[in-house]
């Protein structure tokens, strides 16, 4: 199981610190056990992420939690990554809104990641955001009582696309800001990343 956690300082203040996530409140708590002991550490692993404005993918280093009862462990992952992908939230957020705007899929991917080698990681990245189109509405529906209507200048997939950006970039600069910020919350309420 993998939990999301903000991170504040962002990437050099994790990298600097990677056990920083194990000093927010909530974040030794058992998931799995109803009077939510406390974990046990149990190691880590390194994983990459691809983020905005870095040339290469950056290794991170992510800790793991064990619940000694039931022998299941927990990894704590900052807010720029997204659980099993390496795209992070913020590229991910970039690509969609390109998309959404009317770009192409692979013009879209490339805005934000220019080195993106083909036409597969985009259309894996907007499949998978489609498939959480149920649990991103519910989500949503949790902040705020009416939903956004999109502007009905597209259709089909990049309408649905653009539907659920409407709601979850509403109060933000940034598709990249808003997708780091809910994220996390939706990963809190669901058990799914973004994309």
């Amino acid at each position: 199981m993998q939990r999301v956690f903000r991170v504040q300082g962002g990437l050099k203040a994790y990298i600097a610190t990677p056990d920083m996530l194990l000093a927010i409140p909530g974040a030794r708590e058992c998931p799995f056990c109803s009077d939510r002991h406390r974990l046990r550490r149990h190691g880590h692993y390194h994983r990459f992420a691809l983020l905005p404005g870095e040339p290469e993918p950056i290794r991170v280093w992510v800790r793991r939690l064990l619940c000694a009862r039931r022998g299941k462990t927990v990894s704590l992952l900052p807010d720029f990554c997204l659980p099993r992908r390496q795209h992070g939230p913020a590229i991910a957020g970039t690509f969609l809104s390109g998309y959404a705007e009317g770009g192409t899929l692979l013009a879209a991917l490339r805005a934000v990641r220019p080195d993106a080698g083909g036409h597969s990681v985009a259309q894996s990245l907007r499949k998978g955001f489609l498939a959480r189109a149920g649990p991103i509405r519910a989500y949503l529906a949790g902040l705020r009582a009416r939903a956004i209507e999109p502007p009905s200048t597209s259709s089909g997939r990049r309408r649905e696309v653009a539907a659920l950006l409407v709601g979850l970039c509403h109060g933000f600069a940034a598709a990249a800001e808003a997708f780091v910020h809910h994220g996390v919350g939706l990963h809190a309420m669901a058990q799914i990343g973004l994309a």
